[in-house]
């Protein structure tokens, strides 16, 4: 068989079936096609190998011509590929334009909608409120639909026009040899119309920006850098497109009692020489209620206890993280006579072994 080998080309056996080199086709067509590889040169030759091969074995009165003679004996009995016809079979195969356009996220649309802009906003809470989670209400400017113009962006009393350039499709196609390329119509810059006479409320972009009041559910456990998604929250859509949505970012203030560690608290609790050698039970102020301290005798400095439980809420599960006490013991500076002389007797008295 002279020529190339159309098989090897979409990957499949020589006793594939119509179903198996339609599979096979559209795989390949999706994955070499020029607009997806608009950098590589390589694409579109392959691409159009491809296609002359589906052309081919799709074909009965082709494929078995060709099974027998290879591709030398199809031009040699007047059966010619066609790229025109190539062209249908692909454009037929992903449901015209708008088929194969919503692959790869384009296609025509008349007046396309778009979503509105996505917002971000940064709120400061304190280390209890991150513990207990709250409802905090934010103040924001969001952009809403124009009230003068409904959101057209056109003064009232008139309406956007059809662009003349696409007919309102947003896209304009040109032939390029074997291929049908669109590209975005310059006129209109793919929105399909085009405002004569611009809102002078909006300048026409059918939007305003107003401030809102949005209360935001913020639970128990969240952590610095943590973010809320608020759905449909952000700017206004074009066109009756979605709203945008708002991300809320958290940030957790420095605590004078708490250093954070994910689920875990740090605590440093300071003894005095006496209670570090005798041990005591103390008890501090944790983010609930009090923590119960057993400093344990002959504790050292920098000695570190563990409370389990007494941590940070874990998020979106249960259970709590644990409190870790670091010991820091207090030397006097400056002690009193009496403190000064009992130091001095208990000197003596390890010098002396008892």
């Amino acid at each position: 068989m002279s020529g190339r080998d159309f098989y090897a080309i979409l990957g499949v056996s020589r006793q594939a079936d119509k179903e198996e080199l339609k599979k096979a086709y559209r795989k390949l067509a999706v994955q070499y096609h020029p607009d997806r590889n608009p950098d590589n040169p390589d694409a579109a030759a392959k691409f159009r190998e491809v296609a002359e091969a589906y052309d081919v074995l799709s074909d009965d009165q082709k494929r078995q011509i060709y099974d027998r003679f290879g591709e030398a004996g199809l031009k040699g009995r007047g059966q010619t590929i066609n790229p025109e016809d190539i062209f249908a079979n692909f454009m037929s195969m992903f449901g015209g334009f708008g088929g194969f356009g919503d692959i790869f996220g384009g296609g025509r649309s008349r007046q396309r909608s778009g979503q509105g802009r996505n917002q971000q906003i940064e709120i400061t809470l304190t280390l209890n409120e991150a513990a207990t989670g709250i409802e905090r209400e934010i103040e924001l400017q969001r952009d809403v639909a124009c009230e003068t113009c409904n959101g057209t962006g056109a003064e009232p009393g008139s309406s956007p026009e059809i662009c003349s350039a696409c007919r309102g499709q947003g896209q304009i196609a040109h032939n390029q040899g074997l291929f049908m390329i669109t590209t975005t119509c310059p006129q209109c810059r793919g929105a399909g119309r085009f405002i004569r006479n611009k809102c002078t409320a909006c300048k026409g972009t059918g939007r305003t920006a107003v401030s809102k009041k949005i209360k935001v559910k913020i639970p128990a456990g969240i952590d610095s850098g943590n973010t809320i998604r608020v759905a449909g929250a952000g700017g206004a859509g074009t066109n009756g497109g979605p709203p945008g949505d708002l991300y809320v970012v958290i940030d957790i203030a420095e605590d004078e009692r708490f250093a954070r560690e994910g689920d875990d608290l740090i605590h440093e609790m300071k003894i005095s020489v006496p209670d570090a050698v005798l041990g005591r039970r103390a008890y501090i102020p944790g983010l609930f209620d009090e923590v119960r301290v057993d400093v344990p005798k002959g504790s050292q400095p920098g000695d570190i206890l563990r409370i389990s439980g007494e941590g940070m809420p874990r998020l979106g599960t249960r259970g709590r993280g644990d409190l870790w006490i670091r010991l820091e013991v207090e030397v006097p500076k400056k002690p009193s006579r009496h403190v000064r002389k009992l130091y001095e007797q208990l000197r003596e008295a390890e010098e002396k072994g008892d």
